[in-house]
């Protein structure tokens, strides 16, 4: 079974790129407009620029916590193979996680932001060791998709 949320990211950053498009075209109409320009209008265009910046920046926080994440998911072969990255302007790291399913002990999933993402967390056994790897974040991944995840990981588990 093969797992990739490519076009998810597709679709993330085409809404961040339609919204910030939105909020520069409102901050311009407002401030070239003359609507809020008369001596009896109770808020200035001041204002109302203001209220834009702010719920602008809201949900920009709101999409970098969430942090989503490329992810890619194949257990094919002899090896789970798990690739992933942040989806940012300035990340660069790319990670792949290669465990052989004989290897593989168990997966937890971690609850953030609120309570409403996940993360997963692989585990190992790596020199007589349970190895845990840092956590991937699956804010992107849909969630039929997060069922077979965790049903794929599920089956390949030695501690159940």
């Amino acid at each position: 079974m093969i797992i990739d949320n490519k076009r998810n990211i597709y679709r993330i950053w085409l809404r961040k790129m339609v919204f910030t498009i939105i909020f520069t075209a409102s901050i311009v109409a407002v401030m070239f407009l003359n609507v809020f320009d008369s001596p009896e209008s109770p808020i200035s265009k001041y204002h109302v620029i203001i209220a834009i910046a702010v719920v602008f920046i809201v949900i920009s926080l709101i999409g970098m916590f969430r942090n989503p994440y490329y992810f890619y998911f194949d257990d094919v072969n002899e090896v789970l193979v798990f690739r992933y990255y942040p989806v940012g302007l300035f990340n660069s790291s790319k990670s792949s996680v290669q465990i052989p399913k004989q290897q593989f002990v168990r997966f937890e999933i971690e609850k953030y932001f609120l309570g409403r993402e996940e993360r997963l967390v692989l585990f190992q056994n790596y020199r007589k060791k349970v190895a845990r790897y840092k956590p991937i974040n699956l804010s992107a991944v849909d969630p039929a998709d997060r069922k077979k995840l965790k049903a794929a990981l599920t089956r390949y588990s030695r501690e159940k």
